[in-house]
């Protein structure tokens, strides 16, 4: 049971790395920053001087969610042995100690660029982000079993990585 949590955690890390197959960075960086910016509604000033710290942030945590994709890179659950599985787990939990200590610290960086309403809706807004990728992503994979994705449902306007 603790193992299943701790692939569906590392799958939670690894969604936040990467884009999709088939989606370019360059590409999935602006629609990114166009979507943070508007969520946010940051002014000019204020995008100025968000956008170095954010990207600091994320160099940083890009390291340790590459740590976390090394862990198990080539390994198979099923072969790995009691104290090889131990040091998976403690690695990581050490990995997502990282993480959280890296989102707190720029917490701090951020109030120094933004009002605080703003720093409060930045994770709101990372999170959507990533829901309106995974969910394009899945509307243009299809239902399981064939079959092409369409727009979004609703008629709503396309979120298109």
């Amino acid at each position: 049971m603790f193992i299943a949590f701790l692939l569906t955690t590392v799958q939670v890390v690894l969604a936040q790395g990467p884009p999709p197959p088939g989606v370019d960075d360059e590409k999935m960086e602006t629609l990114r920053i166009a979507f943070l910016t508007r969520y946010l509604d940051l002014t000019t000033d204020e995008a100025q001087k968000f956008w170095p710290v954010y990207n600091q942030m994320r160099g940083e945590l890009k390291i340790v969610m590459d740590k976390e994709m090394d862990l198990r890179k080539g390994k198979s659950l099923n072969d790995m042995n009691d104290e090889e599985l131990t040091k998976l787990i403690n690695a990581h939990f050490e990995n997502e100690q990282a993480i959280l200590n890296i989102k707190k610290k720029y917490a701090d960086e951020f109030k120094n660029v933004l009002p605080l309403r703003k720093v409060a809706l930045l994770a709101d807004a990372e999170n959507e982000f990533k829901r309106e990728v995974l969910k394009n992503f899945r509307d243009k994979q299809g239902p399981p079993g064939g079959g092409g994705g369409g727009g979004r449902p609703g008629g709503g306007p396309d979120f298109k990585p």
